[in-house]
């Protein structure tokens, strides 16, 4: 049947999807993928209450301190830094999804220290000794951390 197409003002049968039909389609698709949850899973599961109760959890662990700032990394401003925080994972979600709940996966840092630990400034080595080291209880971070380096030379 022929009909007047509402997409490029033609008359062709209504079967036929034209070139200007297919794109209006095509962009309706890609609003519904990325509006209706087709993101990845590590995008979704930011958005869920279990990854609240987790981030909270790490906050509070953390007492609310960006590690890097308390251990005296480079890019340290002000040791106890309250400002600007996030929940970082160490191993991304992208690499090991199965991590994402892992407490010992998580360190609470500024943003610019989380800037740093993203583009590998940071070493996931260091991040996952301030994790385990903030699990334990609070010390001095750099204290700990002077000695561990000082480890790492001797045994290298």
């Amino acid at each position: 049947m022929l009909r007047s197409c509402p997409y490029c003002g033609r008359i062709h049968d209504a079967a036929y999807v034209c070139p200007q039909k297919q794109t209006a389609i095509d962009k309706r698709q890609s609003y519904r993928n990325h509006h209706r949850g087709k993101e990845a899973p590590e995008d979704r599961f930011r958005h869920t209450n279990r990854w609240k109760v987790i981030r909270d959890s790490v906050y509070h662990r953390d007492r609310g301190l960006c590690l890097c700032c308390l251990a005296e990394l480079d890019g340290t401003v002000n040791k106890y830094n309250t400002e600007r925080l996030a929940a970082h994972h160490i191993t991304p979600l992208r690499e090991n999804y199965e991590l994402r709940d892992t407490r010992d996966n998580l360190l609470l840092v500024c943003q610019t220290h989380h800037e740093m630990c993203e583009d590998g400034t940071i070493s996931r080595t260091v991040q996952t000794q301030l994790a385990k080291w903030s699990e334990e209880g609070f010390i001095d971070l750099k204290e700990k951390l002077d000695e561990w380096s000082l480890m790492g030379e001797a045994a290298g």
